[in-house]
C-alpha cells in the first residue's frame, strides 16, 4: 500500500493523541477497543498529492443510519482509531490509527497513511459521528478539531443514579457543587444522552445536540464524549468532570448526601471567573 510522510505539525498532534490514549488505558477508561480519538488535520496537513487513485478507496456502507459524511467534510483529513483496535495500541499510530481524506463527494475515504499498511483498514464505526460532531462545531466558528469518546467510571456510574440520569441541570450541578475547579474549569456543564444503541445515528444526533450547549456529553451508561482544539483539551474537559462525579460518589458511598459548594458561592465563582 502506497503511503505519504507526515509533516512535523501533524506528528505533534498525533503524539497529543498519544498521549491521552495512554492516560485513558492507565485509568481503565479504555477497556478491551473501548474508546476512540479523532482530530481533524486539515488545516496542518499541507499539501494532498494530485492523484489519489494508487491510494485504497473505501465507500461508505450504510452504519448508523447514514451512508454519508456531512458535505461540508468533503476534502477533510483525519488521524482516527482504527475499528477494533485497542486504545492502549496509539503508542504506534500507524498500527492502530490512520490518516485519511473523506473524497470529494463525502461518501468515502482514501486511506493516506498507517493502518498496519493494510488497504482495507477501517476507521472506528463511530468516525461518522465524530465527523458530524466536529463540523457542527466548526460550523459555529468554534476551534474544535478533536473529539475524545471514553468510558470514564465515576461519569458512568453516576448515569446510572435514578436522580441524574434524565436530567443534564442536575447531573451537571451534582458534579459542578463538589470542586471550585469542576464549575471552573467545566463551564458549559455536563448534558445526558438518553441511552441508545452505541454508533447509531440517534446517538450521533444526541451528542451533536448536546455538545452545542455543553462541554461534556455523557452517553447514559456508556459513556462520556468531549471536543477540543486538540486531544489535550478535549481530555481536561472530561478528567475534571469526572472528578466531579468521583467525590460526588465517593460521599454516597460514606453514607451521607454532600453538602456541596452552595449554589451563591458558585454563583461567586461565575461572576468571578466570568463563566
Amino acid at each position: 500500500m502506497q503511503t505519504i510522510k507526515l509533516n512535523e505539525a501533524v506528528l505533534a498532534e498525533i503524539d497529543k493523541v498519544v498521549e491521552v490514549a495512554a492516560y485513558l488505558w492507565q485509568r481503565e477508561w479504555a477497556e478491551r477497543n473501548g474508546g476512540n480519538i479523532s482530530v481533524d488535520i486539515t488545516d496542518i496537513f499541507g499539501p494532498v498529492p494530485d492523484d489519489l487513485s494508487c491510494f485504497p478507496h473505501k465507500e461508505l456502507s450504510m452504519v448508523g443510519g447514514s451512508s454519508a459524511f456531512p458535505a461540508d467534510s468533503a476534502g477533510h483529513l483525519f488521524f482516527v482509531k482504527g475499528t477494533g483496535e485497542r486504545i492502549r495500541e496509539l503508542r504506534d499510530p500507524s498500527l492502530a490509527g490512520c490518516v485519511l481524506r473523506i473524497d470529494d463527494a463525502a461518501r468515502g475515504y482514501h486511506l493516506l497513511w498507517g493502518g498496519r499498511g493494510l488497504p482495507d483498514f477501517r476507521p472506528t464505526s463511530e468516525f461518522i459521528s465524530h465527523v458530524e460532531i466536529i463540523m457542527d462545531k466548526q460550523r459555529s466558528g468554534r476551534a474544535d478539531r478533536c473529539v475524545v469518546h471514553t468510558h470514564p467510571i465515576e461519569l458512568i456510574a453516576l448515569s446510572h443514579h435514578p436522580r441524574y440520569a434524565h436530567d443534564s441541570s442536575a447531573y451537571t450541578n451534582a458534579c459542578w457543587q463538589m470542586l471550585p475547579e469542576v464549575r471552573a474549569f467545566v463551564p458549559r456543564g455536563i448534558g445526558v444522552v438518553p441511552y441508545c444503541m452505541p454508533g447509531s445515528q440517534t446517538m450521533a444526533d444526541g451528542t451533536t445536540a448536546a455538545l452545542r450547549q455543553h462541554d461534556v456529553a455523557i452517553w447514559e451508561k456508556h459513556g462520556a464524549v468531549s471536543t477540543g482544539p486538540d486531544a489535550l483539551v478535549a481530555f481536561d474537559f472530561i478528567d475534571v468532570a469526572n472528578k466531579g462525579a468521583k467525590l460526588h460518589l465517593m460521599c454516597l458511598a460514606s453514607g451521607f448526601e454532600p453538602e456541596g459548594v452552595s449554589a451563591r458561592d458558585m454563583q461567586s465563582l461565575k461572576e468571578t471567573f466570568g463563566l
